[in-house]
């Protein structure tokens, strides 16, 4: 999955370059990306989640 594009897609306005977060994941079942812009990018079983750095939710 090509988290770029997929924010593209779902309209997030301010988008850079996602790296892992290891220290953010509370257990096995998560994959947590940010970039830059504070963009928060949740995978939880396959199923991506989107938080901009400004709270919304893509």
């Amino acid at each position: 999955m090509n988290l770029r594009d997929e924010a593209m897609k779902r309209g997030v306005p301010m988008i850079g370059s996602p790296y892992r977060r290891h220290d953010l994941e509370p257990n096995h079942l998560y994959e947590i990306y940010m970039d830059e812009y504070d963009n928060e990018f949740i995978i939880r079983r396959g199923i991506l989640t989107i938080v901009s750095g400004d709270g919304r939710v893509y």
